[in-house]
């Protein structure tokens, strides 16, 4: 026999579990400081004031959700589960009922099959009537069991042993036989347990769920907390020790309402009313769904989700005894991220495959806040990737104050939420799993989605490399793989829309009018060509009027082609106004408070530093667009930016300083978008004014004066 490998202890405790939990309130801290450092209304202002607001409601909403599973999960364990486990404790032993346990088990290393069955026998010895265990393995291994079991009890008086062969059918079919032989039985237990044949048992742990039973007349099955003792893999340690520790917090708050979300095949207790009815076998040995897509298809694996929705349909309560442990030993080799990927996909796919049907049962059924969180479960996989994708977004485009705000939010609340996921149980959360949070959540939630569009497509790689497609051949199966990757697409494309309006990249209400003008108009988008502005004079810092340079390079531009100015980071000095009369011109500083246009050298209120305008007679420009600089006025200025007869003008992320008439005047303009506009300045008159300005909209205005 292989000499077992050291497995650590379920009640061992970790030395360093004070010093971890130190780290990560002190990660949750310097990430509530990061968020303090970024508070300044201009760094803020330079992200977006949609942002923000769009941002703060989606996560006001999310947050709100984890807060009521935080409250909820506090409740069941520190209060509404210590008095049923104080009510089970004084139940007579004589009257805790009879269980049967199906096990099946195929090809095990015999260290751990020693385990196993060896916990079952000494359980067996606390109960007080004989346990009856179905074996359901291959000839070696009946023997192996036996022996195993007798060493325990030498004349198995404490335990009914019924061996069955394997039946080269799965392991839903495997369950399927055992309850079948438990069912034949002149007297079958009135509990009957399904268990993994890789799962061992805590001491106890069947005398501690059994009296449930008896206490809650309907409840249907109860599952219990799991840990995983990996061979093989550190890293997969850390992931299934992070998963669990997910897994009991909201099995806490589910069963608040008398329901779980699962009853895993680890380890569940079932009442022999419902496990021993003949259609409970049916469904698990021959569990299908029917799709739109795939047509109808067969369930590879996910026995556990078939008898919890047999539980489901049927309005049998369940529970969750979070102080009973079960430890998985898992043996992993290979490729550890390529086993995670699958180990999700199996997860998601029987979870999403279940879900469908679960949903359509209803909330009266299913009860209001069950059916609410399988809702959230396919919203939540989209929710969870709007943090990433504004993340790459702002990657991409060098915005540090959005990648160092979402930084310092990542670090903080998954700090924090570590914390309220180890509260009440014993789990060694180390700082390593606030990273592997955030990779596995975001990971959890492509593999989901992408799931979501191939149910039918099944693997199960640690039970014997089982697979199952419902894609069918030929056409038929280029036509279901061809709709379901279009949809894929189609969603992705749909979400990285949605994430570009939250970054304020695009505008839908003037974007598409300006995109349908293009078209009615047979305009064809252009190359940009860039113009750098300090190549041509234009040099910041230096108190030298800047603005006969940028007059000249206005002055200079081809006539037809889209142009874009860059102005580089400092103060540029304007003595002079500045005109353009030229359509399609783009003029882009370095953002707010890094590029300043400061206007000097004003001799009347009448100076206007910056006007936008057709040539006499002309017809109207089209296409102009100034962002991302600071226009500072002295006290004698007049309007800052006059913009006249221009159609489909755009000023964004503009700052106005310093005081004057006013900030800006539109007069005959069409479909002209003003979005992220800061006015600090003190004005004579309201900031903006609108002179016969037809279609124009505005965003988000920044004021201590309302603009009219």
């Amino acid at each position: 026999m292989p000499v077992q490998p050291s497995i650590p202890s379920l009640s061992q405790k970790p030395r360093q579990q004070w010093l971890n939990l130190l780290c990560l309130f002190a990660m949750a801290a310097l990430g509530l400081y990061g968020l303090y450092c970024l508070r300044s209304p201009d760094r803020i202002q330079r992200l977006g004031l949609w942002v923000i607001v769009s941002a703060g409601i989606l996560g006001t909403w999310r947050w709100s959700w984890f807060g009521l599973h935080v409250l909820r999960s506090r409740i069941y364990l520190h209060w509404v589960f210590p008095r049923w486990r104080r009510r089970a404790n004084r139940l007579a032993i004589e009257d805790i009922p009879s269980i049967g346990i199906v096990v099946p088990t195929f090809r095990e290393h015999p260290w751990i099959t020693q385990q196993v069955f060896a916990a079952i026998a000494h359980e067996a010895q606390t109960l007080s009537q004989p346990l009856t265990l179905v074996a359901v393995t291959t000839p070696e291994e009946i023997i192996d069991i036996e022996r195993i079991l007798r060493s325990v009890d030498p004349d198995l008086s404490r335990i009914e042993y019924i061996p069955l062969l394997d039946p080269a059918g799965g392991k839903r079919k495997a369950l399927a036989v055992g309850l079948r032989a438990l069912a034949k039985m002149d007297s079958p237990p009135e509990i009957v347990c399904l268990m993994d044949g890789d799962s061992i048992i805590s001491e106890g742990g069947i005398r501690k769920c059994l009296p449930f039973f008896k206490l809650f007349p309907k409840l249907g099955g109860l599952t219990t907390d799991e840990r995983a003792s990996v061979i093989g893999s550190k890293s997969f340690a850390e992931w299934l020790e992070l998963r669990f520790a997910q897994r009991h917090f909201y099995m806490c708050s589910h069963a608040l309402s008398h329901k779980v979300l699962c009853l895993t095949g680890r380890y569940s207790l079932y009442r022999a009313e419902a496990a021993l009815d003949p259609t409970f076998a049916q469904l698990l040995e021959n569990d299908t769904l029917q799709d739109w897509l795939w047509g109808e298809f067969k369930f590879l694996s996910g026995d556990d989700k078939s008898t919890w929705y047999w539980l489901l349909e049927r309005n049998y309560d369940m529970l969750y005894v979070p102080d009973v442990m079960v430890e998985t030993i898992e043996t992993v080799s290979g490729n550890i991220p390529l086993r995670m990927y699958q180990n999700m996909r199996r997860w998601f796919g029987n979870m999403l495959r279940n879900g469908s049907r679960a949903l359509a049962l209803g909330p009266k059924r299913v009860g209001w806040y069950p059916w609410y969180c399988l809702l959230d479960q396919r919203l939540s996989f989209w929710t969870s990737l709007v943090t990433p994708g504004l993340l790459l977004i702002y990657l991409v485009s060098w915005n540090s104050t959005g990648v160092g705000l979402i930084l310092s939010w990542l670090l903080f609340t998954r700090s924090l939420s570590l914390l309220a996921l180890g509260w009440g149980r014993e789990v060694n959360l180390k700082p390593i799993h606030v990273l592997q949070t955030v990779l596995s959540q975001w990971g959890s939630s492509l593999v989901k989605i992408y799931t979501q569009m191939n149910l039918a497509q099944q693997k199960w790689s640690n039970r014997g490399n089982q697979s199952r497609s419902a894609a069918g051949t030929g056409l038929e199966r280029w036509l279901k793989l061809g709709t379901a990757r279009f949809l894929l697409t189609a969603q992705g494309f749909s979400f990285a829309i949605v994430l570009l309006c939250l970054a304020g990249f695009l505008v839908p209400h003037t974007d598409l009018p300006a995109w349908w003008w293009r078209l009615g108009n047979n305009v064809i988008a252009q190359p940009v060509q860039i113009v750098q502005a300090v190549d041509y004079g234009v040099k910041p810092d230096d108190d030298v009027d800047d603005a006969r340079a940028l007059q000249q390079i206005l002055n200079q531009l081809p006539t037809q082609g889209l142009i874009q100015i860059e102005l580089p980071p400092g103060e540029l000095l304007l003595c002079h106004r500045l005109t353009l009369h030229r359509s399609h011109t783009v003029i882009n500083g370095e953002g707010q408070g890094r590029t300043i246009l400061r206007v000097s050298g004003a001799k009347s209120s009448e100076f206007v530093p910056i006007t936008i305008a057709p040539q006499p007679g002309a017809s109207p420009i089209e296409q102009i667009k100034l962002s991302h600089f600071t226009l500072l006025q002295t006290s004698s200025a007049g309007t800052a930016i006059v913009i006249r007869n221009a159609d489909h003008a755009s000023l964004n992320n503009l700052q106005f300083q310093g005081s004057g008439a006013q900030a800006l005047t539109l007069q005959g303009t069409k479909a002209a978008r003003l979005d992220y506009l800061a006015f600090d300045g003190k004005y004579t008159r309201s900031p903006i004014t609108w002179l016969n300005a037809n279609n124009n909209s505005r965003g988000v205005i920044l004021s201590a004066n309302p603009a009219k």
